[in-house]
């Protein structure tokens, strides 16, 4: 059998090869998809080719665009088939035990991964203007280093949280995609403190999605 990857870029222009490669650097180095103006920039062509280059890819499935969206390029991920899911799990319960496990996640295609990524529910609005919503589902993967400007799971007092990371010194600030929340801070060395892993995609469910989404978003992340 053909290797679906193949399958979806064999069609593609070398133009359209380049604007996939390029995003595909951007999501390596960000962990965010880039917005069209990004591409625009790297690719040193104006934003009305660029979304021409998208729609084309999207129309060949090699990605999937969402108008409308500032970060609307989703690359299909490849993880393993039956990874497990979790809900919104309260402070002071195991994280990541069987028990807290709400579904699994069974797909052939979509981002490169380790044998131990699994997926995570999101709860909350402090991820918002990263465009991570209140019931999109997280791929998180425990084994992939998490450096600076990744977005990362962590635990804090128990209770994940899903946050930019930076690192200075011996502090780690995690730190919010919403302006009325503020950054938290601790120290690396903090008992309470265990980043869990970094985030490497997302699929979102469109029925989540409103077009005045502050009211579906107001619970506390």
């Amino acid at each position: 059998m053909d290797h679906p990857t193949k399958r979806r870029t064999a069609d593609l222009t070398a133009a359209q090869q380049n604007v996939l490669n390029v995003i595909r650097e951007f999501l390596s180095s960000n962990s965010y998809p880039p917005t069209l103006a990004d591409l625009a920039a790297l690719l040193h062509i104006n934003t009305n080719a660029v979304r021409g280059h998208v729609l084309a890819l999207d129309r060949k499935q090699a990605l999937r665009y969402v108008p409308n969206i500032s970060r609307g390029i989703e690359l299909p991920v490849r993880i393993p088939a039956g990874i497990p899911i979790y809900g919104y799990v309260p402070a002071g319960h195991p994280f990541m035990s069987q028990e807290n496990v709400v579904d699994t996640f069974e797909v052939q295609r979509y981002i490169s991964a380790s044998k131990n990524v699994f997926g995570l529910y999101v709860r909350g609005d402090s991820m918002k203007d990263a465009s991570i919503m209140t019931g999109d589902l997280l791929f998180v993967d425990p084994d992939m280093e998490a450096g600076n400007g990744r977005m990362v799971v962590a635990l804090v007092e128990g209770e994940p949280t899903v946050k930019w990371l930076q690192k200075e010194g011996s502090s780690i600030s995690l730190i919010p995609a919403n302006k009325k929340y503020k950054p938290i801070v601790v120290s690396k060395n903090d008992e309470n403190f265990k980043i869990v892993g970094v985030v490497i995609g997302m699929i979102r469910a469109m029925d989540k999605v409103r077009i005045d989404n502050s009211k579906d978003l107001k619970k506390a992340s």
